[in-house]
């Protein structure tokens, strides 16, 4: 029945397109695979669609929407403001050499590390629609603006599944590292030799200042207007995000269900034979391409598996990130010009980058944060299991708050020293 229904809609969309490029018509017929798919075994398995759709509700409600809403809400009051503008001129001269972006990716950069996907891609989609950043410059933010927080790893996958609080200072350190590595990459996407650092004989401080006083003077927007679009545009996202995770929430369990996840794990394990790994890692990174808190959930539950595999899978399928948060990123950059193809190929680097540096900072924070990591994470996650909703928002309004102020500091506090190791080094020279 299914077969029959794909094959008779596939020829009517042939027959209507028949004018269109090659790639659009295999679009089409993707994009009606899955819809027939769906409605085909939702219908099918009703009761287990029903329990999926309910989880994926709860994991948004419970955890995600009160973790987001104050970093949305935060950051596009901070946009509206001029703060961020404020931000990026003062780490212009720090950011901009390293990465070949605007001083502004500091600040999204910040809210990334600090709330987790998809913040980052918001952010910048909505400075790119601004005029704030080329395409370019845009493109090479995604690549390493995008990524998971803390309480994910450390708190949620490490101490929740895993039951080990060393396990998520590696998982974090080699997750940032390797993003941080492929920004670095990414500076030179579509690289102009000729493209210079602009170089501005006042202050920076004296100009940011001077920037925020401006956008302030001339706002035509009231606070209280402001604060209503911030509201509206941020749960607008939020349900977007929603209808993804409860989406891909269902389809991970029909594709569970109708044995596709272990066909794909049978082939995907003589592919990679050499590596002996057990059968059921195969399975838990299959379902961790298309949703990352299944795979790093079904490879927890692995007994037997070492602590290096456990932090190298655990962390390339965290910095995948999988096809759930690709789907929420690419209904974000397709109000963009930008593209989605490139910000999976970066994400796909920074899996393997990230996979890469376990084996640096393994033996690493075993000798230094044997004795630190283990009763400070152990008390956050006695506090972090008991925190009701309200609790859950307050805390990650405070977090924004927090890391707000941090980023203004800092940016202040490395101008100046930056400015100060400027001019030594050229009253030195002299």
């Amino acid at each position: 029945m299914f077969l029959f229904i794909f094959v008779f809609v596939s020829f009517l969309t042939l027959f209507v397109l028949k004018k269109t490029s090659i790639l659009s018509k295999v679009t089409h017929l993707l994009t009606i695979f899955i819809t027939c798919f769906l409605v085909v075994y939702i219908i099918k398995y009703p009761e287990a669609s029903f329990h999926a759709a309910k989880l994926g509700v709860d994991t948004w409600f419970n955890i995600v929407f009160p973790a987001l809403l104050p970093f949305f809400i935060g950051a596009e009051l901070l946009i509206g403001l001029g703060v961020v503008n404020f931000i990026g001129i003062l780490l212009e001269p720090i950011i901009k050499p390293i990465f070949n972006v605007p001083g502004e990716a500091s600040f999204i950069f910040a809210m990334s590390v600090t709330s987790g996907y998809p913040i980052g891609v918001k952010l910048i989609t909505q400075l790119r629609s601004k005029g704030a950043f080329s395409k370019v410059e845009a493109q090479r933010l995604l690549s390493f603006c995008s990524t998971s927080g803390p309480l994910f790893m450390i708190g949620a996958v490490a101490i929740g599944m895993f039951h080990n609080p060393q396990l998520g200072t590696n998982i974090a350190l080699a997750h940032y590292l390797g993003v941080i590595m492929v920004g670095i990459v990414f500076r030179f996407y579509k690289f102009n030799k000729y493209q210079s650092f602009h170089k501005t004989k006042s202050s920076y401080i004296k100009r940011a200042f001077k920037e925020l006083f401006y956008s302030l003077q001339n706002n035509e927007t009231t606070f209280g207007s402001l604060l209503g679009t911030a509201v509206k545009n941020s749960i607008e996202t939020l349900l977007v995000v929603g209808g993804f995770i409860i989406l891909f929430s269902v389809i991970i369990r029909l594709l569970t269900i109708i044995g596709f996840i272990k066909t794909i794990s049978y082939y995907l394990q003589h592919l990679l034979f050499f590596f002996k790994l057990d059968k059921g890692i195969y399975e838990a990174l299959v379902s961790g391409i298309f949703e990352m808190t299944m795979g790093c959930k079904l490879l927890s539950e692995i007994d037997g598996i070492s602590f290096i595999k456990q932090a190298v899978l655990t962390t390339m399928i965290i910095s995948w990130s999988g096809f759930s948060i690709h789907a929420q990123a690419a209904s974000l950059i397709s109000k963009t010009d930008l593209s989605t193809g490139t910000y999976i190929i970066s994400k796909f680097l920074h899996a393997l980058f990230s996979g890469i540096f376990i084996f640096i900072t393994v033996p690493m924070t075993h000798t230094i944060f044997k004795h630190i990591t283990t009763p400070v994470f152990s008390t956050y996650s006695q506090e972090s299991l008991y925190l009701t909703w309200t609790s859950k928002i307050l805390f990650s309004s405070e977090l924004f708050i927090s890391m707000t102020l941090l980023v203004v500091t800092l940016s202040m506090v490395l101008h100046i020293l930056f400015k100060l190791a400027y001019t030594f080094f050229h009253f030195y020279k002299k």
